[in-house]
């Protein structure tokens, strides 16, 4: 039905497409597309095809690599050397040179800019120009993840204190690969920026589409309205183009986890016991299985797949039904007599179809156990705002990437509880001095071997635990069109749409 669907569809539209032109279905509007502002995942993926960092991240290796930069050296563990590249310039033909690096760093800690990212160049005590292409960056003590601090884009002198990208000046200048040249409600139009360093990317023009509903985003696909898909074709609709021999289906494996966060101060589920006992009630291999078609890898971490940072034989939950039955036995949640369930819990999670899917599923397996679960989707915003809150059981959620392995801190450091004086992701509302101790250790060790000890100590806790559960980490699939060249990115971001 959907084929024939499609078919239909598409008779007139495909034909009016400009033949010249790339089309890429989004599933969300890119929120924000000034980098120093951007929250939203597609915000960062199309910001950065606008603008250029002095450092970015390998989609591959996941190593960060030089950019702007010809080399960034560590002459000691606060003072890093920057080199640009010669001959550098923005989309209109401006000169980039250390000038603006200097005047983006200054201006992103401006309190009049208000960027959500200044906390994280704070630490940043003076810049030196030694010449138009090197600077000094002298930090007030050692951080370890200043290098991947460097992927902060970089603007023009004249832009750094105000937004750009905005409805007033809606085109901003950026150093990337492209430009944009059209926004529309659901549609932007790139071309290629003549000045980009690395000469001409690969795709001669870019027409990002916003098709919000998943059913009708992979009918364009079929009726020829769209060449590429990244992460946004659910795994339960694929066999519509794996069959198709109009189209590829490319994979690599991916550096998001899907997760059940918990809120640890909960009375039901401040007990250990409890939580383990929802990790042994879920059978993770069977949802990759029957949800993602075996396109997602179990995982008990946050941390990727031949990260440096990965570590092997930590503390897992195997699925054991009559072992979570046990452990909700010994916490004082017994089986009662008659229909009534040990427990009742709400799962939150957004109204994303898919995602209400596995919570669906998630939930009957928890069911079997003793627990009603009733599933409660909600808007994005209207959610994290819940959580943030702590109001909340549990809840379903995906994080998008964990390159830098301190990013952890976010979600788990006892001072990132977010309220009134905090900022942070930890909703479950978790504390331990003893994690707490080993992020610092982590972020203020420049050795590699001292920093990747601390984050093994951090997941070894964190899966003793349990403030979250890992579930798995979904591969990166994109559905291509024949003859369209790309290479599918781990972390899913847009950077090979130019190269």
């Amino acid at each position: 039905m959907l084929v024939l669907l499609a078919i239909g569809f598409g008779c007139t539209s495909a034909a009016e497409r400009d033949p010249n032109a790339l089309v890429v279905m989004l599933p969300r509007d890119a929120e924000q597309l000034d980098p120093r502002f951007v929250g939203d995942p597609y915000g960062l993926r199309v910001s950065r095809l606008l603008f250029a960092s002095l450092v970015t991240i390998d989609p591959r290796s996941l190593e960060v690599i030089p950019d702007l930069a010809k080399s960034v050296k560590a002459e000691s563990p606060t003072e890093f050397v920057v080199e640009l590249r010669s001959g550098l310039r923005f989309s209109d033909g401006s000169v980039l040179d250390a000038d603006d690096v200097v005047a983006t760093f200054e201006g992103v800690v401006d309190p009049a800019l208000r960027s959500r990212y200044a906390h994280a160049y704070r630490r940043i005590a003076e810049m030196r120009v030694a010449n138009p292409q090197t600077i000094e960056f002298v930090l007030h003590e050692p951080h370890a993840t200043f290098l991947t601090d460097l992927e902060l884009p970089i603007v023009r002198s004249e832009d750094a204190r105000r937004r750009v990208a905005t409805q007033r000046d809606p085109f901003p200048v950026g150093a990337g690969p492209y430009r944009l040249v059209a926004r529309d409600p659901g549609v932007l139009e790139l071309r290629p920026n003549p000045y980009w360093h690395r000469g001409a990317p690969t795709h001669p023009k870019l027409r990002l589409v916003v098709i919000r509903d998943d059913n009708t985003r992979a009918l364009r696909m079929l009726a020829g309205q769209g060449d590429l898909a990244i992460a946004s074709i659910p795994p339960l609709l694929l066999p519509m183009f794996t069959s198709n021999p109009q189209f590829d289906t490319k994979s690599a494996p991916g550096i998001s986890t899907m997760y059940l966060g918990f809120h640890t101060r909960s009375s039901k589920l401040s007990d250990l016991r409890v939580r383990r006992a929802i990790a042994h009630a879920i059978d993770r291999e069977l949802l990759v299985a029957a949800k993602y078609q075996g396109l997602a890898r179990v995982t008990d971490s946050w941390v990727p797949n031949d990260h440096w940072a990965e570590v092997e034989g930590l503390p897992t939950q195997q699925f054991d039904p009559v072992k979570a039955r046990e452990l909700l036995d010994e916490a004082g949640f017994a089986d009662p007599p008659g229909p009534e369930p040990r427990m009742r819990l709400a799962l939150r999670t957004t109204s994303e179809r898919f995602r209400q899917s596995v919570a669906r599923a998630i939930a009957a397996m928890l069911r079997d156990v003793g627990i009603e679960v009733d599933v409660r989707p909600s808007e994005a915003a209207t959610l994290i705002s819940d959580l943030n809150r702590g109001r909340f059981e549990i809840t379903l959620l995906q994080v998008p990437e964990v390159i830098e392995p301190h990013v952890l801190s976010w979600f788990f450091d006892s001072s990132r509880i977010p309220g009134p004086e905090n900022e942070g992701a930890n909703r479950w509302r978790y504390a331990n001095e003893e994690l707490d101790a080993l992020f610092e250790l982590g972020r203020t060790r420049i050795d590699l071997g001292k920093r990747r000890e601390a984050y093994v100590g951090v997941q070894r806790m964190l899966a003793r635990d349990i403030p979250v559960l890992p579930l798995w980490q979904p591969d990166t699939v994109a559905v291509v069109r024949r003859g369209t060249s790309f290479d599918v990115p781990r972390d899913g971001r847009f950077g090979t749409l130019a190269f």
